[in-house]
C-alpha cells in the first residue's frame, strides 16, 4: 500500500524534512534532479525499450530542452540542466526574463553561472529529443496566462519526449484540473509521494507514465498526522484471504445474490461467477421465474431459486441465515417488487451488502433505508448513478469526484465505490483508496457486476468489507489489465474479464 498526498501535505512533509530533521532544502533539490536525470538517461539508452514509447524517427539523439519557472520546482529543472550538461548533453534551458525566485532557486541559477552553463528566455527554434517541464510545481492554483501558457502551449506542439518534474505545469495538484492549459507530458517523474491529482482525470490523461523518486522524505516527515489517501500494489495481494488445505465449501463462505429481472439474466450470472472466481464456498442466486433456464446452463454450480413479485420479501428473508454476504442489484430493476427486496435486504438482513446497479437507482429514492441499516454497505455507483444518489449533475461529480465521494460516505456510514477510469473508494471514517489498475477495455456492459461479484466473494471469505472494497477494486482492475495485455482492450468483454480473476489470484494464498 503506498501513500498518495495533496499539496498540503506534500508542502508540510517537505517543510517538516527541512525544518524539524533538518534536511538541506538544496540536498532535496539535488537529489530531485538526480531523479530526473536517471529516467532521462534510461530513455535515451532505451529508446523504445520496456517503459517507453517507441517514437519514429528515434535515435541516439542527446537534444534535452529543460524550461523553468521561478519557485523551487524551476530549481530542480536548473539541477537538471547542469547535471545533464555535465555529463555530456547538448542542454538548452529556458527561464523566462521576469519572475520572482526562490532563495533556493536563485542560487541554483547563480551556480550555473559560474560553469558558465547559458540560460535563455525564449525557446529556440529547433527540435529536441527530450523536453522538460519545470515551469510550476504542485503549488499552482491560478490558470496560465501570458508567457507562461505560451511556452506550455509551444512546448506541447514540439516533437520530442516530454518529461513533466513533480507535476505537469497547469494541473491542480489536488483535483487534476487543467488550469487554462497543461503540459502534456509522457512521464512525469514526481517525488516522495505521487500527487492525488496525476491519478485523477483529466489529470492523469496529462500526467503520462508515473515514476515516484525517492528524495529523503518518508513517513516520518508527516510527524504523526496519518495519512488519509492510498493506493495498493502487487505486493497487497497477499492480503486477499488464504486457502486451507483443510477445508470444505463452508470454509469460504455463502454469497446471496439478488440479481436479474426478466431478460436480465446475465447480470445475475456475472455477479455469481465472479464470486465463485475470486473464492467464494457457495453462492445463492435469487432471481425471476424467466431467468432459471439461463441460469442453469450459464452457472450450474449455484444454488438457484425464482421468485415472483407476491413472494420476494419472505423468500429474501428466509435465506438471510444461510449467507454470509448480500450482493444486490444487478439488473433487478426498478419496479415495486425490486423496492420491496433492496428495503429489506438494508434493513433487516443484518448481513454486509454490496449495493449496484438498480438497487443503488433504488436507493438513490430512498435514502433514509441507508441511514437505517446496521451493517456494513458498499454501494458502487458509476458516476450517473452518483449523480443521482447526491443530486448533482454529472459534470460537477465529476469536478469534485474525491470529495463527492467522501462526503457521501460519511454522511449515509457506508463505503463507496465510485466508479471511474480510477475508481476511489471512500470509507465513513475519511480514508481513500485510488485504483491504478484496469484499462479503458473495462469500459463495457457486464464489467460493473463481475466487480459487485468480487466484492461479495472477498467479504464471504472473511476480509472486512472496508478492506475488501479497495482491494476488489484493485483485483478487477488487474484482472482487466491481463485479459488486456492478451487479447488488446478492443472488444474486451465482461466474459474476459471474470477469466482474468483466477489467472490474478494463480499464485495467490
Amino acid at each position: 500500500m503506498d501513500i498518495l498526498v495533496d499539496s498540503r501535505q506534500m508542502k508540510q512533509c517537505d517543510k517538516n524534512t527541512i525544518e524539524y530533521f533538518g534536511v538541506p532544502s538544496l540536498v532535496l533539490m539535488e537529489r530531485a534532479a538526480l531523479g530526473v536525470v536517471e529516467e532521462i538517461e534510461e530513455f535515451i539508452q532505451c529508446i523504445g525499450g520496456v517503459g517507453h514509447q517507441q517514437r519514429e524517427g528515434y535515435d541516439k539523439g542527446q537534444q534535452v530542452l529543460v524550461v523553468c519557472g521561478f519557485g523551487n520546482n524551476g530549481g530542480d529543472g536548473l539541477v537538471v540542466g547542469r547535471l545533464l550538461w555535465q555529463k555530456g548533453f547538448s542542454v538548452t534551458i529556458v527561464m523566462p526574463p521576469e519572475g520572482r525566485m526562490s532563495k533556493e532557486t536563485k542560487m541554483q541559477r547563480e551556480i550555473l553561472g559560474k560553469y558558465g552553463i547559458p540560460i535563455v528566455s525564449q525557446i529556440p527554434d529547433q527540435k529536441y529529443d527530450v523536453v522538460v517541464d519545470a515551469l510550476f510545481g504542485i503549488g499552482l492554483a491560478r490558470d496560465l496566462e501570458g508567457i507562461h501558457r505560451e511556452l506550455i502551449v509551444k512546448m506541447n506542439e514540439m516533437p520530442g519526449y516530454k518529461v513533466a518534474v513533480d507535476i505537469p505545469s497547469g494541473l491542480h495538484a489536488d483535483t487534476g484540473a487543467v488550469m487554462g492549459v497543461a503540459f502534456q507530458a509522457d512521464l512525469t517523474i514526481t517525488f516522495a509521494y505521487a500527487k492525488i491529482g496525476l491519478l485523477l482525470f483529466p489529470g492523469a490523461e496529462y500526467a503520462g507514465r508515473i515514476a515516484v523518486k525517492d528524495i529523503g522524505i518518508d513517513g516520518h516527515s508527516f510527524l504523526g498526522e496519518q495519512p488519509a489517501c492510498f493506493h495498493l500494489t502487487q505486493k497487497d495481494l497477499k492480503k486477499v484471504p488464504s486457502r486451507k488445505a483443510y477445508s470444505n465449501k463452508g470454509s469460504y463462505g455463502k454469497v446471496l445474490v439478488a440479481a436479474g429481472q426478466k431478460n436480465m439474466a446475465g447480470a445475475a450470472f456475472f455477479t455469481g461467477k465472479a464470486a465463485y472466481h475470486t473464492g467464494a464456498g457457495m453462492v445463492k442466486v435469487m432471481t425471476e421465474e424467466e431467468n432459471r433456464i439461463i441460469l442453469q446452463q450459464l452457472l450450474p454450480e449455484a444454488i438457484l431459486e425464482t421468485w415472483t413479485e407476491t413472494e420476494i420479501t419472505k423468500k429474501l428473508k428466509d435465506s438471510f441465515a444461510w449467507a454470509s454476504v448480500i450482493a444486490a442489484g444487478p439488473g433487478i430493476g426498478t419496479d415495486e417488487s425490486a423496492e420491496c427486496a433492496i428495503q429489506c435486504i438494508l434493513e433487516q438482513s443484518g448481513l454486509p451488502v454490496i449495493l449496484d446497479a438498480d438497487g443503488l437507482n433504488i436507493a438513490a429514492k430512498h435514502l433514509d433505508w441507508l441511514k437505517k441499516a446496521k451493517t456494513s454497505i458498499i454501494i458502487t455507483p458509476h458516476l450517473g448513478e452518483m449523480a443521482r444518489l447526491v443530486k448533482m449533475d454529472i459534470k460537477m461529480v465529476q469536478e469534485q469526484f474525491l470529495q463527492v465521494a467522501k462526503n457521501f460516505s460519511k454522511e449515509y456510514n457506508v463505503i463507496c465505490v465510485l466508479k471511474d477510469a480510477h475508481t476511489v473508494t471512500a470509507l465513513p471514517d475519511g480514508r481513500i483508496w485510488m485504483n491504478t489498475s484496469g484499462n479503458h477495455g473495462m469500459a463495457t456492459a457486464g464489467s460493473g457486476d463481475v466487480l459487485t461479484g468480487i466484492l461479495a466473494g472477498l467479504v464471504a471469505q472473511g476480509m472486512e468489507p472496508q478492506e475488501a472494497a479497495p482491494m476488489g477494486v484493485f483485483l478487477h482492475g488487474l484482472a482487466g489489465d491481463i485479459q488486456a495485455a492478451q487479447k488488446g482492450a478492443y472488444g474486451l468483454t465482461a466474459q474476459d474479464i471474470l477469466e482474468g480473476i483466477p489467472k490474478v489470484l494463480r499464485d495467490v494464498g
